[in-house]
């Protein structure tokens, strides 16, 4: 597989950080109206207590915190055997790395903990006791696990970049595909849930999705940028 050009890729990150940034700063009532979509004022957010959807959740957070796990302990094991699978210790590396300074420090430990914005389900407009506030600024509405940005987004964007670190070391193009494609699909369907069921807004699950991928960005170049696939 051809390289991946991380200054390219960088330059449209943050140029995409930059748009999402002034799409949501100038029209906050974006927000407003997509979680509106999904809500009723006889039922709340309805889906919120959808069985087979909170299943789905719980199933995906155990894989995507299983993957993180597993990732770590290879990445010790490769340090007396070599690789593992096939893949390099910097690969199982870049994976921990990701889900401890992504999910883990920047939106659990960080992000989460001082912004303050209440979650959807908790402003008047829905029917809760807070104030909405736009992304991207601080507030007092939320004392902990507040809404910005939102967590299990970020692991969902993890999850998913985790495997395209993987998908190269499928010698199966197919397989790869496959893989790469269920992948993407399970993530955006774990991220988007957070947004129907009323516990974030649209803009937490962007902005996760952009700040996880580019902590993703700087550890690939940190750590993979030498490596050879074979």
């Amino acid at each position: 597989m051809t390289a991946p050009n991380f200054k390219t890729l960088g330059a449209a990150l943050l140029a995409a950080l930059g748009l999402c940034a002034l799409l949501f700063l100038f029209n906050p009532g974006l927000d407003l109206a997509v979680s509106s979509a999904f809500y009723r004022e006889t039922d709340g957010f309805w889906l919120e207590n959808e069985s087979l959807l909170s299943t789905y959740r719980n199933s995906f957070n155990i894989t995507s915190m299983s993957l993180a796990v597993v990732s770590l302990i290879l990445w010790i094991v490769c340090y007396w055997r070599g690789p593992v699978f096939g893949v390099y210790d910097r690969v199982w590396a870049f994976i921990t790395l990701l889900y401890v300074l992504g999910p883990g420090l920047l939106v659990n430990g960080l992000l989460k903990s001082y912004v303050g914005r209440a979650r959807p389900a908790d402003v008047t407009e829905f029917g809760g006791e807070n104030a909405f506030t736009g992304a991207l600024r601080i507030a007092n509405e939320c004392q902990s696990n507040c809404s910005f940005v939102s967590g299990e987004g970020s692991s969902a964007t993890a999850f998913f970049i985790s495997i395209l670190a993987l998908s190269p070391f499928v010698s199966n193009k197919a397989m790869r595909y496959l893989l790469v494609t269920i992948g993407f699909c399970a993530a955006l369907t774990a991220a988007t849930l957070r947004v129907l069921k009323g516990r974030h807004f649209l803009s937490d699950t962007v902005f996760s999705v952009l700040f996880v991928s580019l902590v993703a960005i700087i550890l690939a170049w940190l750590l993979l940028r030498r490596k050879k696939a074979g």
